[in-house]
């Protein structure tokens, strides 16, 4: 988890308990990418938290609407609700119990699982990633079939962004070869976390928590007691 007691640019998300990475499902980028209202929601979140209603209106959407698009992006785990600690400690208002969304995470990182005679594997493919651009405030995207932001074409920072990933490679000793920043930060990320699978894999330490799987477990104790 990432906490902080600083903002970037106005931002609250550095107070909120954040994971580092998350990885998902390639079916939560293709739930993403199936509505460009998601996407907008994934921007706007990206200059802090807000309600429902607050992204209404920066979106210019009936609130029913846009409750739905929010719903859908929580449970593909793009998006979580901030808990009632996290709002005290951020400083928002409770007034009317209102419910707070932020980024799941800073970085996403996309897998899927592959199965053949041999077993079954888990595949984090390069071309799956998003991250939380805290600096620009927005929500940067990579797909196979679509790229929300080229970073080398339009920042004036670029070239400074793209020496610190391949400095932090180089001192986790990870090859960077893209030369767009963005680009060369999901990779950095993707081996580290292919790096971190395999450690987790090699002590027994990787753990599922399901609630489809939780319930059968469940029906099963009760058919066991």
């Amino acid at each position: 988890m990432v906490s902080a007691n600083a903002t970037i640019n106005g931002s609250d998300l550095l107070k909120a308990n954040i994971k580092s990475v998350a990885i998902l499902p390639i079916e939560s980028f293709d739930a993403l990418l199936s509505n460009n209202v998601r996407l907008s929601i994934m921007n706007a979140l990206s200059n802090g938290p807000m309600t429902v209603t607050a992204l209404s209106r920066r979106l210019n959407m009936l609130k029913g609407v846009v409750h739905r698009h929010v719903k859908i992006l929580e449970d593909f785990g793009w998006i979580r609700q901030l808990s009632d600690e996290e709002v005290r400690n951020i400083g928002l208002s409770r007034e009317a119990n209102r419910i707070y969304y932020v980024p799941s995470a800073f970085v996403y990182l996309g897998f899927r699982i592959d199965s053949d005679e041999r077993g079954i594997r888990i595949v984090v493919p390069t071309n799956y990633g998003a991250f939380v651009d805290l600096r620009g405030r927005r929500f940067i995207l990579f797909t196979p079939t679509l790229t929300t932001h080229e970073c080398r074409n339009t920042c004036l920072i670029h070239d400074s962004c793209l020496e610190w990933v391949k400095r932090i490679g180089k001192q986790y000793h990870v090859s960077i070869d893209e030369e767009d920043a963005a680009r060369a930060l999901m990779q950095l990320y993707t081996q580290l976390v292919i790096r971190e699978f395999r450690v987790s894999l090699i002590n027994n330490v990787m753990l599922l928590d399901s609630p489809r799987l939780n319930l059968i477990l469940m029906k099963q104790l009760n058919l066991a007691l």
